[in-house]
């Protein structure tokens, strides 16, 4: 029987301490005839430990650009992003060669094509244990056991029991479980942040569930934020606490996710809701809760 997400009228812990914050950030391409395209355009938003902000939209509205800026992947044009250091406060990441941060995680939709098909799962989440660990043959044939043992608590960390699927090559695997190794990569990193882009509409519904199921508790048991960007407005009503709605590079309506889906201000957002059927089609209720977290 497939499994279902799990009742969500139960809040989680309040956020937590801040993780994130971007301030008015802009995104522009250029374009012919010294025209530029504005991608993201002044988008602000606070993101605390243990806190799910998601951001929906239709194709094009700029979320998924977002999402790299906030990955580390792309600079912005303009604006400011304020990152974790350590326990200080947020400091502004550093306009350099995008390359990510390993403090901000991302899960892609194709997690396929993240996984060298040709290594075993215990590698693939290995090289974010160790990233260097090429760079240290000594450290290798001494720690090699060590590190595949920790490797395995993070594969059993995100849903997959470590000693059967360690020496499983990604090739072998399936959407699902290429998902979860994907995640089991990402938290070995120890990120503050785990950016999800559409990382479940690949999956069918019964894997699709264990998968917010297992972002949900992470979230709540880890204290990762999640900024969980997505078209589909009834995962967000299952998952997130917060919810942005991106319309042409802008956020058109912020606020607590029950909040924005009972009483959309913005025409955009009612159209958005307005075409999904029903908020609990696919086994996912609305709301994820209606307490403070």
């Amino acid at each position: 029987m497939a499994e279902r997400p799990a009742a969500a009228g139960a809040p989680g812990p309040a956020a937590g301490r801040p993780v994130l914050a971007a301030n008015d950030l802009v995104v522009e391409f250029p374009l012919r005839h010294g025209k530029r395209l504005r991608a993201v355009d002044q988008v602000s938003f606070r993101l605390g430990a243990g806190e799910v902000l998601g951001v929906v939209g239709e194709s094009g509205s700029g979320k998924s650009t977002l999402g790299k800026v906030v990955a580390g992947f792309l600079n912005p044009t303009s604006g400011q992003l304020l990152l974790p250091s350590g326990a200080g406060p947020l400091k502004p990441r550093e306009q350099r060669k995008p390359r990510g941060h390993r403090d901000i995680q991302m899960i892609f939709q194709e997690s396929a094509l993240a996984l060298n098909p040709r290594l075993p799962a215990w590698r693939l989440v290995g090289e974010a244990v160790r990233p260097n660990m090429a760079a240290f043959p000594a450290w290798r044939r001494r720690g090699i056991a060590e590190l595949r043992a920790q490797a395995a608590g993070y594969l059993e960390r995100a849903g997959l029991p470590g000693a059967a699927f360690a020496d499983k090559r990604a090739a072998e695997l399936s959407g699902g479980e290429k998902q979860r190794v994907a995640i089991a990569r990402a938290l070995a990193a120890a990120p503050a942040v785990l950016v999800c882009d559409e990382s479940v509409s690949a999956l069918d519904v019964s894997v699709r569930a264990v998968v917010l199921n297992l972002l949900r508790r992470l979230s709540r048991e880890a204290g990762i934020a999640l900024v969980f960007i997505t078209h589909d407005i009834s995962v967000v009503a299952y998952l997130a606490d917060r919810l942005a709605v991106m319309y042409q590079g802008r956020i058109v309506e912020h606020g607590e996710t029950a909040s924005v889906i009972a009483g959309p201000r913005d025409s955009y957002t009612r159209r958005l809701i307005a075409a999904v059927p029903s908020l609990e089609r696919d086994g996912v209720p609305a709301g994820r809760g209606t307490g403070p977290r």
